[in-house]
């Protein structure tokens, strides 16, 4: 096959529009990596990698689904009922794709962990979630590769810790796996 019949797939319809989304989503992901946001990593898997990989499952499904009905699209462009059940089953294939995919990017997304909590005692973190205390909480703390890392926290309740707050860990509790902080200030050190 050659690319031309590729490139002919691409630019018929019903792939025409996935080829113009699978462009869109291209430079938005060449922005991120020249110095846009990154991807929030959390409990689940972004809405912005979400959709980028059911757009690219989709152009991909109808892609397939075009060459493989008509072959050569150029000169046998698929029909209307031929093009909707196209889109339908490469929507119904990007769906089930996307949703096996999700397990291993949420696993890839997942916080690191420290190689060596007891490295990070006497380091200062960043509070990120809007409460912590006795039971929950989370901090931003650099790692000692130079990398951030988000790690649980806990907090006796004295002092207030709001998201962006500065801490320092003073204890890790190896059975749960929650590092102890203290509110600091970086002013009065």
């Amino acid at each position: 096959m050659a690319i031309n019949h590729l490139f002919d797939a691409a630019m018929t319809f019903p792939v025409v529009p996935f080829t113009f989304l699978a462009v869109a989503v291209l430079v938005y992901w060449l922005l991120v990596m020249v110095g846009g946001t990154t991807p929030v990593s959390g409990t689940g898997v972004p809405l912005n990698i979400t959709g980028s990989v059911l757009i690219v499952l989709a152009w991909l499904a109808t892609l397939a689904g075009t060459l493989l009905h008509s072959g050569d699209p150029a000169a046998r462009p698929p029909g209307a009922a031929a093009s909707v059940v196209i889109v339908v089953l490469a929507l119904a294939a990007a769906v089930l794709g996307a949703a096996l995919l999700a397990r291993p990017i949420r696993r890839a997304l997942r916080p690191g962990r420290p190689s060596d909590p007891a490295r990070l005692l006497g380091s200062i973190c960043v509070v990120r979630t809007g409460e912590v205390g006795p039971d929950t909480g989370q901090a931003e703390v650099t790692g000692a590769d130079g990398a951030p890392v988000v790690i649980e926290v806990r907090h006796d309740g004295v002092e207030e810790l709001r998201p962006g707050s500065t801490a320092m860990i003073h204890d890790y509790d190896a059975e749960h796996g929650v590092f102890w902080v203290t509110a600091f200030d970086p002013e009065l050190a």
